[in-house]
């Protein structure tokens, strides 16, 4: 696996692979079908929480200096990695910016922990959070990105977040000989980095106790049919996936589709059907054409976008038979997807709120990661909290 840099989700690797990515999505579902079935972890398959921190931090102990240093994915950049082993060089790549105290933080207590390698985590508190009363129990409350969480005072983990004043989650661990060369591997174990009371280290293992999480039969059954739809409107538009498997930049079909679901999602209207979301998809692409050539001067250029415009919806309709049964698939993932997160979301955790105008509502993990043979792919109720991470607002920044 590369740099843990960023995460897709499941049902958008068709896009991004092709068949072979609609093959690894169904692969992901068999296996959490049977983690969700048995019990047994579905094979080689597993689960992490996936946390709603910020901003990621890559921190230990750097394999060639031998020195511990914090920073940013910025650590793993190609041209100019931004690793800092003090404040000087916390002050010389992010001073004057929001992350700037945030690292200084990370730096001064992480260091502290006996981290042996080089991990990567998120950030959920730089101070120790305040003491209040939510959904009637005495929490202590605090909000890295868009969910607000609330860890009971009474639990364990409630004793160390009172005591600490930086709080994180470890989720990924990277070997190799030098940072440019390292590997990442999802999961960290963070039992031994549990002894400084400055810092509360959580764990983003998922944990299905007593089978809470279980699949009954008749979610089995109904997880199976999506499945088999999925598999068979996927296998029938092959040829298409294949043709704009990876054209995931600039204007191909499979960049302008992921652009055009986000704006689905923030504005809360899932199209209901394929030929509803295919038509959309038309009108987008016309739309997105349309401000290309609008935004040139020239006749020439002008004659160019407008040809390219006409290709582009050509393309659409010529394919359209295919197009609408991959976005049947693209719809039946979704829906696959959906049925395991509500299963997952059984098991009960750390309290955790949306904010809005009107206060605070009861909310779901931000998501869940799955785990196979070396890679990983988001489960995240897109419609629920994906939205809510496009409109609310982000205070880590500030």
């Amino acid at each position: 696996m590369s740099k843990n840099t960023h995460l897709e989700h499941l049902e958008d690797d068709i896009f991004n692979n092709g068949y072979a990515g609609a093959q690894n999505a169904l692969a992901f579902l068999e296996g959490l079908k049977g983690m969700l079935t048995t019990g047994s972890g579905g094979g080689n398959t597993k689960v992490t929480v996936k946390w709603d921190g910020a901003p990621a931090i890559i921190c230990g102990i750097d394999p060639e200096t031998d020195m511990f240093f914090v920073g940013t994915k910025s650590v793993f950049a190609k041209t100019e990695p931004k690793v800092c082993y003090s404040h000087e060089e916390i002050d010389l790549w992010y001073g004057g910016t929001g992350v700037h105290p945030k690292l200084v933080a990370a730096y001064d207590y992480l260091s502290k922990l006996p981290i042996t390698g080089v991990i990567q985590g998120d950030l959920l508190y730089t101070e120790t959070p305040p003491l209040v009363t939510m959904g009637g129990k005495r929490c202590y409350k605090f909000k890295p990105n868009t969910i607000t969480y609330c860890v009971e005072k009474a639990t364990e983990m409630g004793g160390k977040v009172g005591k600490s004043t930086v709080g994180i989650v470890f989720h990924t661990k990277y070997t190799g000989q030098t940072l440019a060369e390292m590997s990442a591997g999802f999961g960290v174990n963070v039992s031994g980095l549990q002894g400084v009371s400055d810092v509360a280290v959580f764990s983003s293992d998922f944990t299905n106790t007593n089978g809470i999480a279980n699949l009954s039969a008749g979610e089995k059954n109904k997880l199976d049919m999506s499945m088999r739809t999925a598999k068979r409107n996927l296998d029938s538009s092959r040829k298409f996936l294949n043709e704009i498997g990876g054209t995931t930049k600039g204007m191909g079909p499979a960049a302008l589709f992921k652009i055009y679901f986000n704006q689905v999602i923030k504005s809360g209207n899932m199209p209901t059907s394929s030929s509803q979301m295919l038509n959309g998809f038309k009108t987008f692409v016309e739309g997105r054409y349309a401000a290309k050539e609008a935004g040139v001067t020239t006749p020439k250029a002008k004659d160019n976008w407008a040809k390219k415009k006409e290709e582009a919806i050509k393309y659409l309709n010529t394919n359209k038979s295919e197009i609408y049964r991959a976005l049947g698939g693209f719809m039946n993932l979704i829906n696959a997807k959906e049925q395991i997160i509500n299963r997952l979301k059984k098991i009960e955790g750390v309290g955790t709120f949306l904010e809005d105008e009107k206060g605070y509502k009861v909310t779901s993990p931000e998501g869940f990661v799955a785990i196979k043979d070396g890679m990983a792919v988001k489960l995240v109720d897109r419609l629920e909290f994906s939205r809510a991470n496009f409109t609310v607002a982000k205070d880590w920044g500030k």
